[in-house]
């Protein structure tokens, strides 16, 4: 079978278009919006905004919570990070080398004191804090934990909701795409098994000892797969895709030297891109192109099909 031409995969590129799935993810904001409503009369007490942040709310965990917080209050993950950093650097004595992930503050959060009571005070007090003298004043712009008609304001839903929303808190959007395009493949694959070959297996996110790596599809297994799927979703650009491309030309290499030497066992690699993120990195697109046998997108899932046709 003929691989689909550049022009055509890319033209094809597109938003993922689900309705269920938007409105499923857009009510997961629902809980914390109500819990930020409720609780946002105390965040400017040290002790309950320390409670607030430090414990788990029902299946609401305290890193979520954090990740709201910040957003609400208008300094964002990122700015966490820098915020986070100048702390372990000026106040703690650290050798810094590389930034912490959220994940990772929200634990220190929770483990040490000091630590804690720093990022509490700055939250709080702003430029009053020791924190808030070392930071710009633009970090700190929207800080208004003590002014009572910003307090009003986050006992709104509306409101709160939708800064939620544009910041993409829970679960991050483009994440949960990442993770629903899977589900399209997977559902794919089993009605391709229960409509064409019933004979059909395949294994989800295994090691794949040739490459190194977890590879998201393989077919029919582990131990001697026949066609290796890997798929990508992005809504925007950035430089993670260079690094996706890069690491998937690593491995096609790989694949092409092994299936020089195993003619007989010979390994298909079928690259899943799509989003207008991909459009607006088309070096990096082509790249992945060139490192792939065979390439489809939500538009294109019909060339999964032929290629179990013609290899499984």
């Amino acid at each position: 079978m003929a691989k689909i031409s550049f022009e055509e995969w890319k033209n094809s590129m597109s938003f993922m278009i689900d309705d269920n799935f938007d409105n499923s993810f857009l009510q997961t904001i629902t809980p914390i919006t109500r819990l930020i409503n409720s609780s946002c009369r105390n965040f400017s007490d040290p002790n309950e905004l320390s409670s607030f942040l430090t414990t788990d709310s029902g299946d609401i965990s305290s890193l979520i919570k954090l990740k709201a917080f910040v957003s609400v209050i208008g300094l964002s993950e990122e700015r966490l990070k820098r915020v986070v950093s100048l702390m372990r650097f000026r106040f703690f004595g650290e050798e810094f080398r590389t930034e912490w992930a959220v994940k990772r503050i929200s634990r220190t959060l929770n483990e040490n004191e000091e630590f804690r009571n720093l990022l509490i005070d700055f939250f709080i007090n702003g430029r009053n804090s020791r924190i808030g003298r070392e930071m710009p004043l633009y970090y700190m712009r929207n800080f208004n934990l003590l002014n009572a008609d910003f307090i009003t304001d986050l006992s709104e839903f509306n409101y709160v909701e939708r800064i939620l929303n544009d910041n993409e808190i829970q679960g991050k959007y483009s994440n949960e795409v990442g993770a629903h395009v899977e589900r399209i493949i997977q559902n794919r694959l089993d009605e391709y098994q229960q409509t064409s070959n019933n004979e059909l297996r395949y294994e989800i996110q295994k090691e794949f000892p040739l490459l190194n790596k977890n590879i998201d599809f393989l077919i029919p297994n582990v131990d001697a797969p026949i066609i290796l799927i890997e798929s990508s979703y992005n809504i925007t650009t950035g430089s993670g895709q260079s690094k996706r491309a890069d690491q998937l030309v690593e491995l096609y290499g790989i694949l092409m030297r092994h299936n020089a030497n195993h003619r007989a066992n010979r390994i298909i690699m079928l690259n899943y891109c799509d989003g207008f993120g991909w459009v607006g990195r088309q070096n990096d697109l082509h790249r992945i192109y060139d490192s792939s046998d065979f390439v489809f997108n939500q538009n294109q899932l019909h060339v999964l099909d032929e290629v179990l046709n013609e290899y499984y």
